[in-house]
């Protein structure tokens, strides 16, 4: 068993300093009962990962301040969790239970494998977790992937491959577009320029990118241009932006992009529906805090 956990200052001391409410039901979500007993189940679990991943010793005072905000934190995720399964049935999406099963399984030969932990059994009880929890855990998963994929991000966009040079004065800039008029060579000039450490050896090359992954000044510039066309200098918060667009068309978006993007609509949408539900937090931790203070 990891030191951290059952050591002085472990995961055990850190359950003997967190609130555990008295009463039965801790939140309303949309009408629904969220109980303590599993906000507690929830809270311990996130003490034990928290505590293993980070090493945290909790006899540090400055620490224990943190738990107020780490119990609220708890609190919203279980909130979250309620209303992700809310939508889900709304939307009737399921998670289906023979993908659960082939998942638990796959996690537990992962945990076996690793040799971290003495067996399954061990993991579970070293983080506070049951079969049937880890179950509820992928459950929650599938049913976020179905519900970001009915949300449907398009799949192709309009895009451009664009270069840039980077300065951080107008007075640089200029100079730099006064040699690009003599002919000089956007990547040299790239290369003996640009601030930007990830495109400045490659001749400024930003590659190809959506509307949606740039700084508002430095997007609104690329996406005017036509191909072959180069900007003047755009400020941005980085400093003064020289844009050269290569090309320009519709095409399908990166697969790892695309999957960024679909997590980031997703919780813009999520967030929406959180603040048109009806949520009633029955208990504030660091309200209570601050009263005792």
């Amino acid at each position: 068993m990891p030191e951290s956990i059952t050591e002085p200052g472990g995961v055990d001391f850190a359950l003997t300093l967190v609130t555990i409410p008295e009463q039965e039901i801790i939140a309303l979500v949309n009408g629904e009962e969220l109980s303590t007993t599993v906000y507690q189940e929830n809270l311990s679990q996130a003490l034990y990962a928290a505590t293993a991943q980070y090493q945290v010793d909790w006899n540090d005072p400055e620490i224990q301040s943190l738990l107020p905000v780490l119990q609220q934190q708890v609190l919203d995720e279980a909130i979250d969790r309620m209303l992700l399964r809310q939508i889900a049935l709304q939307e009737d999406i399921t998670a289906d239970p023979e993908v659960i099963e082939a998942e638990v399984a796959e996690v537990q030969a992962q945990v076996e494998e690793s040799e971290v932990f003495a067996d399954w059994a061990a993991f579970l009880t070293e983080n506070r977790l049951t079969e049937e929890s880890v179950r509820r855990l992928i459950a929650d998963s599938l049913l976020t992937e179905g519900l970001t994929e009915l949300r449907g991000v398009p799949k192709e966009a309009e895009q451009v491959q664009a270069s840039h040079i980077l300065v951080e004065t107008e007075e640089t800039g200029q100079e730099v577009l006064d040699k690009l008029d003599e002919g000089e060579d956007f990547a040299d000039l790239a290369a003996e320029y640009s601030m930007d450490p990830g495109s400045k050896d490659q001749g400024g090359d930003l590659g190809w990118f959506p509307r949606g992954q740039m700084v508002p000044e430095f997007e609104e510039a690329a996406f005017e241009l036509e191909p072959g066309e180069t900007s003047d200098l755009v400020q941005s918060d980085y400093g003064y932006h020289i844009i050269r667009v290569l090309a320009k068309e519709e095409r399908e978006i990166d697969a790892e992009l695309y999957a960024q993007m679909q997590q980031r609509d997703f919780q813009v949408w999520f967030e929406d529906q959180r603040a048109e539900s009806d949520i009633e937090m029955l208990y504030d931790f660091q309200a209570t805090e601050q009263e005792g203070e």
